[in-house]
């Protein structure tokens, strides 16, 4: 295979390297706007939905290699600057970078974006997030719905990384928090007495404190499942569903799944696809309904083989998806069909793409014990990776001239080693005064549509 020769020749002159930098930063801020024009059409006419595809992020995930989370953010910024022209006409130019116009659409509206461009114009990329990020701190502050919006944006997230061990990541109002808090400083103590207390011939390790906070948290734990009514213990995973299959004498058997004291009927999609993965429980019935008998509880998947096959797997199998957390075993020749729980049988799917498995016509195909092959509801094969996902010509790496600079030529741009400079000359930016200045701009606003 030839070696490409080098996209550009390195200027021997510090101030020649330094434009070409700076030059190259224009025509890079012209494209991701133009990229950006067009993930905007992508979205509006839904042309990134087809073949498994969750959301325009996931697209770009799949199509052009870009982290999910960057992904979600370029789906945001696309739509916000739909309704900015004028931070988009900076954008278009090359006079602004993505990451200044990646802060600005957090707060900016067309009453404000004139001033928070001129902010962005005149200084640097932290300046930009530091005023967005102090103006929304002040704007939630002075917002008289900011409790209910405390109160609903709580949250206690639980995941386990790479390491196995568990992550927890929460949010709580500041009364809540102040509960919490204050039990788990009574725990630490609790289990932290003073060294007079200690007998030094136990030679105890040191504890760091976020060690010791960890400690209080699992006493907390423990202490509510003493003290929790029997009947309100956590399912195993499991037991997050509970399959009842009804069978009367001479006929097809009907599934429904337990929400209490209910018994919901179940689809024969809906059934197959939670049978994957949940525990299952025959009931054999005759005509009146009447139970004849109730089979022996049992697992479809045993952990050992669930942990086999999270390891194989790390996540959804199918093409595309970066989902790791919440995913189902699923069994590719099903169980009700033959098909055995075994480690080759099985692969990981997140839940939309399970359901698609099930209810949208969607297939696997088993090539080899660890390959296994989606086919649209078509019966055309999924790539399991798009290879090479960026075609470059040999030619035009060898230009002087970079394709993209003869684009943008032809757009009627003209990008300098200027054009992305910031005119920033080290004076101090009053953030007191230009969020008083947005909020000037939104009170204008607010006034103008009640007139």
């Amino acid at each position: 295979m030839s070696q490409l020769p080098s996209l550009t020749f390195i200027p021997a002159d510090n101030a020649a390297l330094s434009d070409e930098i700076t030059r190259l930063a224009g025509h890079i801020n012209a494209a991701q706007h133009r990229f950006l024009t067009l993930l905007a059409a992508l979205i509006k006419r839904d042309a990134w939905a087809g073949n498994g595809i969750k959301s325009p992020a996931h697209w770009l995930n799949y199509h052009c290699g870009i982290d999910l989370g960057a992904a979600r953010e370029k789906v945001r910024v696309a739509k916000s600057l739909q309704q900015l022209p004028a931070i988009d006409e900076a954008f278009r130019a090359g006079t602004i970078s993505y990451s200044k116009v990646r802060a600005m659409t957090r707060s900016a509206t067309p009453q404000n974006e004139q001033m928070l461009l001129q902010v962005a114009l005149h200084g640097t990329a932290q300046h930009v997030e530091q005023l967005v990020r102090k103006y929304r701190r002040a704007e939630s502050l002075t917002d008289d719905r900011r409790d209910q919006c405390q109160y609903a944006a709580r949250e206690l997230t639980c995941f386990y990384d790479e390491d196995g061990m568990l992550v927890l990541r929460g949010r709580m109002t500041p009364e809540d928090g102040a509960v919490f808090m204050k039990a788990m400083d009574a725990m630490v103590a609790a289990q932290n007495p003073p060294v007079s207390q200690i007998d030094d011939s136990a030679n105890l390790p040191e504890k760091t404190f976020p060690q010791k906070r960890a400690d209080a948290l699992l006493a907390l734990a423990e202490q509510a499942m003493n003290t929790m009514e029997e009947g309100l213990q956590p399912l195993s995973s499991a037991d997050k569903y509970q399959v009842v299959i009804h069978m009367e004498r001479g006929n097809e058997p009907q599934c429904s799944i337990e929400s209490g004291a209910h018994h919901l009927p179940l689809s024969p999609a809906t059934a197959r696809r939670l049978c994957c993965d949940a525990s299952l429980v025959p009931v054999l019935e005759d005509a009146s309904g009447n139970v004849l008998n109730i089979g022996r509880k049992t697992r479809a998947i045993p952990p050992s083989i669930r942990r086999a096959l999270q390891i194989r797997d790390h996540g959804c199998r199918f093409p595309g998806c970066c989902e790791s957390r919440y995913v189902d075993a699923h069994h590719v020749q099903h169980w009700c069909d033959g098909g055995e729980t075994r480690l080759d049988n099985l692969v990981l799917l997140c839940r939309h793409h399970h359901r698609l498995l099930h209810q949208q016509g969607y297939e696997i195909v088993k090539r080899t014990e660890q390959q296994f092959e989606f086919l649209t509801p078509a019966g055309d094969a999924m790539p399991a990776v798009l290879v090479p996902q960026f075609a470059t010509a040999a030619e035009d790496m060898a230009n002087e001239i970079l394709a993209i600079e003869r684009e943008h030529e032809g757009f009627g741009l003209v990008i300098d080693s200027h054009t992305a400079v910031t005119n920033w000359q080290g004076e101090r930016l009053d953030y007191d005064l230009a969020i008083g200045a947005m909020f000037n701009y939104d009170e204008r606003a607010r006034s103008h549509r009640a007139a």
